[in-house]
């Protein structure tokens, strides 16, 4: 974030963000300005977020391979119709990071939230890799052919259908998401994954009992894993107050630091995915305030840049170079 705050440069990047689809509902479009929404990408630029992961999540859509399939190629139209300069940094290989590296330019990473438009078809997986995504998570809240979501009453855990996605993901390079996944689905899918762990956005557990958040056992296994927990910015899986801001949200985040260390954080707003926000953090600009907030609670400058970007920088290099 270039407002001098930090005095290093270092990538902003946040994990988790459903503009794509509710822009499509809104009949927005991310990459125009709208007074509408959490965010675009002129709204990116301007908060100084240098890489932002875009999900697509089907829910309970009907046909979901052809709505997702519709969605990408209405994203792909509009991004080529854009005049270079104006266009984003679309990373769907290791020449597209290293030039997102180099150029400072935003960046855009594509995922797939829940693992419904595969259609319980692998082929379908690649047909979805080859559209640009590169990032995807076996659930959203229910359970289904692959693994058992959060809101599950009864979690069986991962089936042998969501171990072949997984296995054909690392294949692709496509790094899992784990957000979403129930316990038992949630520990059997970091354990059988070959790479680090990823939880795109969710929160702590102890600080709030949700069942999106995170225990202390699953926060272990990711740090096990070397992985990185983005914390969001959703009121509900923050605090049971009845107004929460960013100085609730930082104690998630001293938490994880206490608990897991600095390496092991990110951001992983859930911006447009969620329906209320924080008071005080109600779109992608007032990101700047939450920075003001990490540096009144004491957080010095390396630890914010971690959090920041440069854990998630780090594991993106990893995963996609």
């Amino acid at each position: 974030m270039k407002n001098g705050i930090l005095s290093a440069y270092w990538p902003v990047i946040d994990g988790h963000a459903d503009t794509m689809v509710q822009a499509e509902m809104e009949r927005r479009s991310f990459f125009r300005y709208s007074s509408r929404g959490h965010l675009d990408l002129p709204r990116l630029r301007q908060a100084g977020v240098d890489l932002q992961v875009l999900a697509i999540c089907a829910g309970n859509r009907r046909n979901p391979y052809h709505w997702a399939e519709k969605l990408l190629a209405s994203w792909e139209k509009e991004y080529q119709s854009l005049p270079l300069p104006a266009r984003p940094i679309w990373i769907k290989s290791p020449g597209d990071f290293f030039r997102w590296e180099q150029e400072k330019k935003t960046g855009v990473i594509l995922g797939l939230e829940g693992a419904e438009p595969l259609e319980d078809k692998l082929d379908n997986l690649e047909k979805l890799y080859a559209r640009g995504i590169r990032i995807f998570s076996l659930t959203w809240n229910h359970p289904n052919s692959f693994a058992c979501g959060s809101g599950s009453h009864n979690d069986s855990g991962l089936t042998s259908l969501g171990r072949e996605a997984i296995r054909l993901a690392e294949k692709l390079g496509i790094l899992l998401d784990l957000s979403h996944l129930a316990p038992i689905s949630f520990r059997e899918a970091i354990f059988f994954s070959r790479q680090p762990a990823f939880v795109s956005h969710a929160n702590i557990f102890e600080l709030c009992p949700h069942p999106r958040n995170l225990t202390a056992e699953q926060i272990r296994a990711v740090v096990e894993k070397e992985g990185v927990i983005g914390l969001t910015f959703y009121p509900d899986f923050i605090s049971k107050e009845e107004k929460p801001g960013c100085a609730e949200w930082v104690s998630h985040l001293k938490y994880l630091l206490q608990k897991a260390g600095a390496d092991y954080i990110a951001l992983g707003g859930d911006f447009d995915g969620i329906e209320k926000t924080l008071f005080d953090l109600q779109e992608v600009r007032d990101l700047p305030y939450l920075v003001r907030m990490m540096v009144s609670e004491g957080l010095d400058r390396k630890t914010i840049a971690k959090v920041l970007g440069e854990n998630l920088h780090t594991l993106f290099k990893k995963v996609f170079t």
